[in-house]
């Protein structure tokens, strides 16, 4: 932090004035102790002035009473000399300790004060009034002795008594003047103690307003105008920003607020293109114009696995905002930071690409990054998660070593679900609508093989009546064996294709199975078909065709996964409190990887060699237009299990187990 940015902190300006008021306070405090006490001083100076003058009247009236009563004999004499002349030389001592002081300006036998910057300082009027007392002492006094003479065992009382008497006048106009002059100096001090507290009183005010001033322009005006930005952030006004002002704290407080506010407003601008678009390469250029900066990437791009977990390629990418031709280069995906980050489903930080492709010289797609120059990346994984059609990495990567820190680090880990919600959209957004393409496109191919297809297989049964050689008889049933299921794969594409319009009627659920099950263990002896358990009738509404159509293709589709041999189990289990029906079927053999679990039921998605890929599409669709849900579970201990849910019409409250 500067000079400056100190200076025009806060916490300085506060600590500043608060520190102010205190010495201020501090100050006020010790000065009006300091008052009081020369206050006391003062007054004690003007007594002691009284007393002066008290004693300078008490010499006179003793010396009149001396005059007046004077002794007539010895015993007399000596009595006077006891009692006047002790009491004469009692006042002269206070009158030269008085003066001496005065002179002297040393008050602390007369006045204790606890320090000696509290000791009062004379005025001039005083002092001249001091030097004038001392001159009139000095004299006064020198004569007093001079008339009282050398001894002092028998001094010359009367002559004391006239000098006192004859000398009052100058001795009593000294002590009042001093006496006087200690007034008005009194006086005048107390008015210069009223001032200063009043000045200190306006000093406090103008400081505590001095505070108030800084809180409220400083402080409160740009909070207030930052919270009333928090408002409109608040109401949905993404990038509103607020002027930088006031104080440093207040300065970084808004900054920050308008950063969020940026922040905001790009996230806000991402949801408004991923409703808008499907185009990865549109959302990735969204990406490298907008949040290149914030993100502090270089170059962006989408890592797409195959199906067999076994390579990968960059489906597109983009550097230095701008799109990068793709080569559709393979990468290996064993053993690389992008199966790491795949199988751990986070985000993975590669600090320094250059020294991790020289320990290992199998991460080929990050020595394709370090050939663009590359030396910091962030792999941020889509998974089965974020519900993408196939599993993904997006990759952002910088030139700066260490280019992504701690913050930025934090940033992409606060907004990476919505970056892969944003990317799993977006590919499941195309891979759509490449099926629905597909879909169209088949559809239409479908509609116009039908009839060159027809005219083939009436061919093809015309050539089976005629007497020919079994080995063309064996290629013509070959043909036909072909032809008819070319056939089926024409009606399984019209159907998915084509809006379904069903005959919904009450069925018996049970009863339904059962014909069917009884119907297909006659045809197919390699996989036992059978039922576990059911209630003893239950209803639904639905299409009686469309419902054996749903359970021959489930039925086809476990026996086909099925090792020879194994049961293919049914069951039906009733779900009172939702009033739905669980139709399942069950069967055994290897477990559907998890990557393609959640596949099987896409258009055109298929794990069998010779299969449409339509098959579990189209019971999907029949279920869910019955009003039903399909779900499909599958591991090592259970084997695999298709869920069928349907609203129920009407039920039995018991159960009968069946064969």
């Amino acid at each position: 932090m500067t000079l400056s940015q100190r200076l025009s902190s806060l916490g300085f300006q506060l600590t500043a004035g608060f520190l102010a008021l205190v010495l201020l306070f501090a100050g006020a405090g010790l000065y009006a102790v300091g008052a009081f006490q020369r206050q006391l001083a003062y007054d004690a100076l003007v007594e002691i002035a009284g007393q002066l003058e008290l004693a300078a009247e008490q010499i006179h009236a003793q010396a009149m009473n001396y005059k007046q009563n004077a002794p007539r004999d010895y015993p007399t004499y000596y009595r006077d000399v006891r009692l006047y002349y002790r009491d004469l030389t009692t006042h002269v001592a206070t009158f030269d300790q008085v003066v001496d002081a005065f002179m002297k300006g040393d008050f602390s036998h007369e006045v204790p004060t606890p320090l000696p910057w509290m000791m009062p300082r004379l005025g001039t009027g005083v002092t001249l009034a001091i030097r004038d007392l001392e001159q009139a002492w000095k004299t006064w006094r020198g004569a007093l002795f001079e008339a009282i003479g050398e001894d002092t065992e028998e001094p010359r009382l009367e002559w004391a008594a006239e000098h006192a008497i004859a000398e009052h006048a100058v001795l009593g106009d000294a002590t009042a003047r001093l006496t006087r002059a200690l007034r008005d100096w009194t006086a005048s001090e107390y008015r210069k103690v009223v001032q200063g507290a009043l000045g200190l009183a306006v000093v406090v005010v103008l400081v505590a307003a001095a505070l108030l001033l800084i809180l409220r322009y400083r402080v409160l005006a740009p909070l207030r105008r930052t919270i009333a930005g928090f408002q409109r952030v608040a109401d949905g006004d993404f990038g509103h920003r607020t002027p930088v002002e006031g104080s440093t704290e207040i300065r970084e407080l808004t900054g920050s607020f308008n950063r969020l506010s940026v922040r905001l407003d790009l996230l806000h601008q991402l949801i408004r293109r991923l409703q808008q678009g499907s185009d990865l390469d549109e959302l990735l250029g969204f990406l490298s114009g907008e949040f290149r900066d914030l993100l502090g990437f270089d170059w962006i791009g989408v890592v797409f696995i195959d199906d067999a977990r076994a390579n990968a390629r960059v489906e597109t990418g983009w550097l230095d905002g701008g799109p990068q031709p793709s080569d559709r280069r393979l990468y290996r995906l064993q053993g690389t930071l992008l199966e790491s980050a795949l199988a751990e489903a986070a985000p993975i930080h590669v600090a320094d690409a250059v020294a991790r492709v020289r320990e290992n010289p199998a991460y080929e797609f990050l020595a394709h990054l370090v050939a663009l120059g590359m030396r910091d990346a962030i792999f941020l994984p889509l998974t089965a998660q974020t519900q993408t059609p196939v599993p993904a990495v997006v990759v952002f990567a910088t030139r700066r070593p260490e280019g992504f820190d701690a913050a930025r680090r934090r940033l992409l880990g606060n907004i990476a679900q919505l970056l892969t919600q944003a990317f799993g959209r977006t590919a499941r957004f195309a891979e759509q609508s490449r099926l629905a393409a597909i879909g169209e496109f088949a559809s239409g191919i479908a509609h116009e093989l039908r009839t060159p297809l027809t005219t083939v297989s009436m061919a093809l049964e015309s050539l089976a009546g005629l007497p020919l050689e079994e080995r063309a008889q064996r290629r013509i049933a070959l043909a036909s064996g072909e032809a008819e299921r070319m056939r089926r794969l024409l009606e399984d594409m019209l159907l998915y294709a084509k809006p379904l319009s069903l005959d919904l009627q009450p069925v018996d659920l049970v009863s339904t199975l059962a014909d069917f099950v009884s119907g297909y263990a006659d045809g197919d002896r390699r996989h036992p078909v059978r039922i576990d358990s059911t209630p003893a009738a239950v209803r639904i509404l639905a299409d009686a065709d469309r419902l054996r159509q749903i359970l021959v293709n489930l039925t086809d589709n476990a026996c086909q996964a099925a090792p020879e041999g194994t049961p293919v189990t049914w069951s039906i289990e009733l779900q009172p409190p939702e009033q739905r029906i669980l139709l399942r079927v069950h069967n055994g053999g290897e477990p559907i990887p998890a990557h393609l679990l959640a596949r099987l039921t896409e258009p055109f998605f298929s794990t069998k060699t010779n299969g449409t890929g339509l098959g579990l599409a189209i019971v999907r669709r029949l279920v869910e237009q019955h009003g039903g849900e399909m779900r499909i579970h599958s591991d090592l201990s259970r084997g695999t299990e298709v869920r069928l849910n349907f609203p129920v019409l009407d039920h039995a409250h018991h159960g009968v187990p069946c064969f």
